[in-house]
């Protein structure tokens, strides 16, 4: 009993320790301005990681009723082999996809953008009317004023879009990298007995131990967010193409509005927020009924969303929404648009060991 109560805090500092290492390798890969390589390696390293435990658990029965030592040897690596080619294939069809995508949505915002913008205006415009000058002279009127808004700080959304365009070949290092190291990585974690972990020192006990967590929270985090992304882009469907229509209101840009709906989504918390924005701005101007109509029926599916989080995150990380919108907010402030997507992340894997130590 002596040895286990000497013991604990000497475990608890190396893992103090891991916490802190893993918090500040985060700060210096989004300083660094490689944040899209880590994203990308997390999601390639969980993504290989399960499909390899998917082939393991389907695979190893049979290969273990061969008798043969070098024939159970030379077929011990298909579930490997498997795993590479199947992670390969995806990666491509989501490279093709996303490809196809970027396509779309800019032709579609060539097309739809700029009436989308002078409708939203307008709409804002007839609610503004009614507010005080000194207020009403900070919002724009008119979409050459929504752009200076827009593009006057380097770090905004503009700014994204140009750096993006100068910095494409970067991103694909980034990409290219993140694939060998993710797939990698999961291959060499998943070959490691689980026998050895108690023979290897406290340190590189600990380390694992907080990168497997990371691994975690991001998975949770981000696999929550898909089924949100999923289930907001249905209800926003059902509610401008079925619920609205039977009251005579048929909102322009639809298609437009879906799509910026799925992907704002993704973002934890902050999402739904820029998504139920837009749909209040255009639905406005069909009266203060219709407008309240959107806020409850939008109100009614956050709420039901917080099953689909408690469901996937609910005993792991008891994070709120404002602590997800702080993180992210500062996440954003200071590593611009990767920081807003791992900051939620961060967070859930630091409030995660915050829990363990009996902190919060």
């Amino acid at each position: 009993m002596t040895t286990e109560i000497e013991h604990k805090p000497y475990s608890v500092r190396w893992e103090y320790a891991c916490v802190a290492g893993i918090l500040a390798i985060w700060v210096t890969m989004l300083s660094l301005k490689i944040g899209v390589g880590l994203i990308a390696g997390l999601a390639i390293f969980a993504l290989t990681r399960f499909t390899r435990r998917g082939f393991i658990r389907l695979l190893q029965p049979h290969i273990n009723r061969f008798k043969g030592r070098y024939l159970r040897a030379l077929f011990g690596w298909l579930p490997t082999v498997l795993t590479v080619g199947v992670v390969a294939l995806a990666v491509f069809l989501i490279g093709v996809g996303f490809n196809s995508g970027v396509r779309f949505v800019v032709a579609t915002m060539t097309q739809q953008g700029p009436q989308l913008v002078d409708e939203a205006l307008r709409n804002l415009n007839t609610v503004t009317a009614s507010l005080p000058d000194a207020v009403r002279q900070h919002i724009p009127g008119k979409p050459s004023d929504l752009y200076k808004m827009l593009t006057k700080e380097e770090g905004d959304v503009m700014g994204y879009v140009r750096n993006f365009g100068g910095a494409s070949f970067f991103i694909f290092l980034q990409l290219v990298f993140a694939l060998i190291l993710g797939v990698s990585a999961a291959l060499m974690s998943s070959a490691v007995p689980t026998q050895m972990t108690t023979a290897v020192k406290p340190l590189a006990n600990a380390w694992l131990a907080a990168l497997e967590n990371y691994v975690r929270s991001f998975t949770l985090l981000m696999g929550a967010q898909v089924y949100v992304s999923i289930w907001n882009t249905f209800c926003t469907a059902v509610f401008v193409y079925g619920i609205l229509p039977t009251f005579d209101v048929i909102l322009p840009f639809r298609e437009l509005l879906l799509m910026f709906t799925a992907v704002a989504s993704l973002i934890p918390a902050a999402g739904n927020i820029m998504a139920n924005t837009l749909i209040l701005v255009l639905t406005i101007r069909y009266g203060v009924l219709v407008a309240l109509g959107s806020v409850m029926y939008l109100f009614i599916i956050h709420k039901l969303e917080y099953f689909i989080n408690g469901f996937i995150i609910g005993r792991n990380v008891r994070a709120s929404v404002p602590e997800m919108l702080i993180a992210i907010i500062l996440g954003e402030v200071a590593f611009g648009l990767p920081g807003l997507i791992t900051a939620p992340v961060t967070y859930a894997f630091l409030k995660m060991h915050w829990q363990r130590w009996g902190w919060v």
